[in-house]
């Protein structure tokens, strides 16, 4: 495990350095294995031009029966063919290996000698062969019953391919080494934008959230890196802000019912009472923790969906039926408020949770008693749609106003911070409704206006229509 955690990865720049170096360094050594072996074979066709004349003109030069020809004149005759043939040598044999003219070096026609001698000249008939320091290519040759040996040295060449070998290599070693300085500095350059996006983000602590990228300030293949994390910085500012938020939240609605509780608790100890009155008291501080527990069981509940700790069990849940159900519990309720209670439609089945399903209407439905005038009608409304269910809660009374709505479902907001009746809850309740439907993969949002209030509920239904 510690091997593990000590491993790193190499570097971007290097690897870049690396591959261009070794990609570079092979293509050289192939060019330069080419360019070596264009020279040798082109030096190779140059000899065989070479020795194909010298050997043309020999058989021109040589008698009938050059073995019996006069060796002055013979001599005379093979000099004046080869004329102007300069590091050509050659030799004429008869058919017992004696000389008839040589201006070979001494001992080459015996190293020669060891290869069966040829009647045509081609590629394939040229040798090379090694006398001492010295090197020769040629071929032996039969002629007229005469055995010819004609060799090119090839100390030039070999002098010359030696020369363009060093240089050739040489050549590779500093260009490969150019390569490799122009593709690391071409890393460095190219690295910079990254540099200068280090930085920026090194500065980006909680204090300085508002901070951004500049995508105009980048090479077009960052853009959608710097797009995606300013998209994050704008998630994480958005969650901070709201953690903040909620903090502070938390900490006043704790604040009422502890400070409650304290203040009762010492008014009951600061003289003897009768055993009604303290018990009155128990009663005042056991509904404030009520009150208190609820509030810890919802902030539990919410925590756990935001993290998805937990995963509900989905069956086919019939919403009409549910509503339904609800009614019945909300009834007593509704008549002490004046408010009547209807359901308009009917649905096909969602896949949800059947008790997280109902807690979120019930949620929305106390929320729509509490703020429906007496008289008046409470209406949940089921629409089938071709890609979705719709539920909408909707009740009579006052407008919230515009600003308000995109915020309804915020952790312990109120239109109205003042308006903090005993029992209302602590502001939690369309938050867990938002959070029941998300998980859900549905959407909740809320509208207001001509003196109605509209809660609209999506969900995906448990088979499509």
């Amino acid at each position: 495990m510690a091997t593990e955690r000590s491993r790193r990865p190499v570097s971007l720049a290097l690897r870049i350095t690396a591959l261009v170096g070794a990609a570079m360094t092979v293509l050289f050594v192939i060019f330069t294995a080419l360019v070596v072996r264009s020279m040798e074979h082109h030096f190779a066709e140059q000899d065989l031009g070479e020795v194909i004349a010298v050997a043309e003109s020999l058989g021109a030069a040589l008698g009938p029966n050059p073995s019996t020809d006069d060796r002055q004149a013979l001599k005379q005759r093979l000099s004046l063919a080869v004329a102007g043939h300069h590091g050509v040598y050659f030799g004429v044999y008869d058919a017992s290996g004696a000389v008839l003219f040589d201006t070979a070096p001494e001992g080459l026609f015996m190293v020669a000698n060891a290869a069966s001698a040829t009647a045509s000249l081609d590629q394939s008939a040229l040798r090379i062969w090694q006398l001492g320091e010295a090197t020769y290519r040629g071929a032996l040759l039969r002629v007229r019953g005469e055995t010819v040996l004609v060799a090119v040295s090839m100390e030039p060449h070999l002098r010359y391919l030696a020369m363009l070998r060093r240089g050739l290599w040489g050549g590779t070693l500093l260009a490969c080494l150019v390569a490799v300085l122009v593709a690391w500095l071409a890393v460095r350059w190219g690295h910079a934008p990254l540099r200068r996006i280090s930085s920026t983000v090194r500065g980006i602590t909680s204090e300085h959230l508002h901070v951004r990228l500049e995508p105009a300030d980048v090479p077009a293949e960052l853009g959608p890196l710097v797009h995606s994390f300013n998209e994050m910085l704008d998630q994480l500012q958005t969650s901070f802000i709201r953690l903040s938020d909620f903090s502070a939240d938390i900490a006043h609605e704790l604040r009422t019912p502890i400070t409650n509780l304290t203040t009762q608790t010492q008014v009951a100890l600061s003289k003897a009472r009768d055993p009604d009155a303290y018990r009155e008291v128990l009663y005042s501080n056991l509904e404030e923790l009520d009150r208190l527990a609820k509030m810890i069981g919802d902030m539990l509940y919410l925590a756990q969906a935001d993290h998805r700790l937990s995963q509900p069990e989905k069956i086919p849940v019939d919403l009409a039926a549910e509503v339904r159900a609800l009614f019945d519990y909300f009834e007593a309720w509704a008549e002490e408020a004046g408010v009547e209670l209807a359901l308009e439609g009917e649905l096909r089945p969602v896949l949800g949770n059947q008790l997280m399903l109902r807690r979120a209407m019930s949620n929305l439905i106390s929320n729509a008693i509490r703020f429906t005038p007496r008289g008046q009608v409470l209406t949940v409304k089921l629409t089938d749609k071709a890609d979705a269910v719709e539920l909408v809660v909707e009740n009579p009374g006052a407008e919230i106003a515009a600003v308000h709505l995109p915020r309804l479902f915020d952790r312990f907001y109120r239109v109205d911070p003042a308006r903090q009746h005993k029992g209302e809850g602590a502001g939690l309740g369309l938050a867990i409704v938002k959070a029941i439907v998300d998980m859900h993969g549905g959407t909740v949002h809320a509208s207001s206006a001509a003196g109605r209030t509209r809660f609209i509920v999506r969900l995906p239904p448990a088979s499509p229509q």
